[in-house]
């Protein structure tokens, strides 16, 4: 929705690095709890990394992974996990014996009408599971959050779980109003 102000400038609310290690401690708890040793990446509201941990087994392919996931989300404003439906083709209505084939087929050819999106953005632009964005009180983007190494689903628990903790810091400190997601 185009502004209608007449600045040149806007004040941008951003994570800070106290809130950074909020969501990390408490995405690491989880991960810890999944018996999942992950890569977590937390960005501001720029995009620039904030904070990174990476647990003692967390496998080193995952960092960037993890650190392009929390990109992808606080730059598009949404969960990496939404792109799924329309990058990849759904196989639905075809016999269980052939599924995983169509999946492998899938995953190598154009597919959705968001097909190819993954290579935007110097390629990190990240279209599965594992990267949330940070909202505050009023729904606006202050950060994200991204995890790998463990499945998708698996990532997305554990970002979710750092989210969580830090937007309720936030709402406690705006004074307890209630977070509005924008979809």
């Amino acid at each position: 929705m185009p502004s209608s102000t007449t600045t040149t400038t806007k004040t941008l609310q951003t994570l800070t690095l106290r809130g950074a290690k909020i969501a990390l401690a408490a995405s690491e708890a989880r991960a810890t709890a999944m018996n999942l040793d992950m890569n977590i990446a937390i960005v501001d509201a720029s995009t620039h990394l904030l904070a990174f941990s990476r647990m003692e087994n967390a496998k080193i392919t995952s960092i960037g992974i993890a650190m392009d996931k929390a990109f992808t989300a606080a730059g598009h404003r949404v969960g990496t996990h939404t792109y799924k439906d329309a990058v990849f083709l759904s196989f639905l209505g075809l016999f269980e014996g052939f599924l995983y084939m169509c999946l492998f087929v899938a995953s190598l050819g154009p597919g959705g009408p968001a097909y190819g999106l993954g290579n935007t953005n110097g390629g990190r632009f990240t279209t599965f599971g594992g990267g949330l964005p940070i909202l505050n009180e009023k729904g606006e983007v202050v950060g994200g959050i991204g995890a790998s190494t463990g499945t998708p689903a698996q990532d997305q628990e554990v970002v979710a779980a750092g989210k969580e903790a830090i937007e309720r810091v936030l709402r406690e400190e705006s004074g307890g109003g209630k977070l509005k997601a924008k979809l």
